[in-house]
């Protein structure tokens, strides 16, 4: 039995959540023990992040290490689809999300409880633009970021791209994305299993940025 450690407002633990589905594994989730980065869950996983999985006793850390494992236990449906050059290019993508793209997003996070968030905006926001550029060089929808199938790079872009957005229209900006990327990420949130793992991130998400910015 698969346990999935983590929290609803977590982009990291979403991710994992639509290779589940994906997938169809059977999966329980739970809340980290004594809470995010809290000493009881440091025990489990000393870096203190979320998410985790449980596969029977066996407790792995870090988003793509779990869905490599996750790919490697479950082959299929496969996230990893296509020639050993594709495979890298998926690959290549889940490394520009988790080193370059999130943490731009991420950035954006302070702003949103200043209350000069807005007019603070532009900066950051123009740095994850450039970000989107790099990512629309080396990737073509068709429809999907790696080609036919649903892939390791979609699961981590369909969560950060929405919560951008979500956080520029809060903030009184606009995400924009290209063509090519602004159709693939309305069509693959559409997918019935990413919407079912979306669900859940999707109220927290919505519920944060309410609670932290109400509305004027």
């Amino acid at each position: 039995m698969i346990t999935l450690i983590g929290t609803p407002l977590s982009s990291y633990t979403a991710k994992v959540r639509i290779a589940l589905d994906f997938k169809c594994i059977t999966y329980i989730e739970r809340e980290p023990e004594g809470g995010y980065r809290s000493a009881n869950w440091r025990e489990v996983v000393p870096s203190g992040t979320i998410p985790a999985i449980d596969h029977d006793g066996f407790v792995l850390a870090e988003s793509e290490a779990i869905l490599e494992y996750l790919e490697e236990c479950w082959p299929e449906p496969t996230l990893l689809p296509g020639s050993a050059q594709d495979r890298a290019r998926i690959r290549w993508l889940a490394r520009l999300h988790d080193l370059h793209v999130e943490p731009r997003v991420r950035a954006l996070f302070p702003l949103v409880r200043e209350p000069q968030g807005p007019a603070r905006l532009a900066g950051p926001l123009a740095t994850l633009q450039e970000q989107i550029t790099v990512l629309n060089q080396i990737t073509r929808p068709a429809p999907f970021l790696g080609g036919s199938g649903l892939s390791l790079a979609d699961c981590g872009f369909v969560v950060s791209l929405s919560l951008a957005g979500m956080i520029a229209e809060r903030l009184g900006g606009v995400l924009r994305l290209p063509e090519a990327l602004d159709r693939w990420l309305l069509e693959t949130r559409q997918q019935p299993a990413l919407a079912k793992a979306l669900e859940a991130w999707q109220h927290a998400t919505h519920s944060w940025l309410q609670n932290a910015r109400p509305s004027t």
